[in-house]
C-alpha cells in the first residue's frame, strides 16, 4: 500500500510540473523550486524529486549538480532532429495502423478530426492542441508495436514544448487538420504505403511550422530590439 501511495504521490507531481511547462508557468530554463512546489502539493520532497529525475529522463528537465532541477531547453537543430526522427517513426506507425486498424479506432480518429474542425472553428487553439496529442496517441497504440509506443512517447515529451508553437496560428491548425483528414482516409483505405507517406508527411510539415514560427519569433525580438 505504501508502495502504490508512493508511486501515486510521484505520478501527481509530475502530471503537475508537466502541466506548468506546457501552460508557460515554467518557462524553458527555468529552476523548479522544490520547496514551494511541495508546499503547493501537499506532498514531501522525497516523490517530487522523483518526479523531477524521471521528467529529467523523458527529456523535459535538465539536473545540475548541487543546484537542482530546470525545464530543458533544447536548441533549434535538436528540435529538428527530433521531428525528422519522429517523422520516420510515425512512417512505420502509419503503415502498421493501416494493417491493423478495426472500426472502432477509425471511428474515434474521425471524431477527433470532426472535435479538431471545430476547436479551429472557434479558435480555441488549447483545445486543438490536446485533441491533436490525443490523436497521434490514439494512432500509436492502434499500430500495436509496444517498442514503437515507448520510443514515441519518449520523443513526444521531449517536443510537446515545442509542437505547441507550430500550432498557434488559425491557418497552421486547419493546415494539420487537413493533413490529418488525409492519414484517416488512407488508413480506412487499409493502404499502408499510402497512409505511411501521409504520416511522415504531415510530421515534417508540423517541422516546417514550427521552423516559421521560431523564425518569426524571431524576427519579433529584433523588431523590439530596434
Amino acid at each position: 500500500m505504501e508502495l502504490r501511495r508512493s508511486q501515486t504521490l510521484v505520478s501527481i507531481c509530475e502530471a503537475e510540473i508537466e502541466r506548468l511547462i506546457l501552460d508557460g508557468e515554467l518557462g524553458r530554463g527555468a529552476r523548479i523550486n522544490e520547496l514551494a512546489l511541495a508546499a503547493r502539493l501537499s506532498v514531501s520532497r522525497g516523490p517530487l524529486r522523483e518526479a523531477c529525475r524521471s521528467l529529467a529522463q523523458a527529456g523535459l528537465l535538465e539536473a545540475r549538480v548541487n543546484r537542482g532541477f530546470f525545464v530543458r531547453k533544447l536548441a533549434r537543430k535538436e528540435v529538428i532532429d527530433l521531428y525528422d526522427l519522429r517523422a520516420g517513426l510515425m512512417r512505420l506507425a502509419g503503415e502498421l495502423v493501416a494493417q491493423r486498424v478495426s472500426d472502432r479506432d477509425l471511428d474515434r480518429l474521425n471524431a477527433l478530426v470532426a472535435a479538431m474542425d471545430t476547436a479551429y472553428d472557434g479558435g480555441d487553439t488549447v483545445r486543438f492542441q490536446d485533441l491533436n496529442a490525443e490523436f497521434h496517441a490514439v494512432l500509436v497504440v492502434a499500430a500495436d508495436n509496444r517498442r514503437l509506443q515507448q520510443v514515441y512517447n519518449g520523443l513526444a515529451k521531449e517536443l510537446r514544448l515545442f509542437r505547441r508553437r507550430g500550432l498557434a496560428s488559425g491557418d497552421a491548425m486547419h493546415a494539420s487538420n487537413r493533413e490529418h483528414r488525409a492519414i484517416v482516409e488512407a488508413i480506412a483505405a487499409r493502404d499502408p504505403a499510402a497512409a505511411g507517406a501521409a504520416m511522415e508527411h504531415h510530421i515534417l510539415q508540423g517541422k516546417a511550422r514550427f521552423v516559421s514560427a521560431a523564425a518569426n519569433e524571431l524576427d519579433e525580438r529584433e523588431e523590439v530590439k530596434k
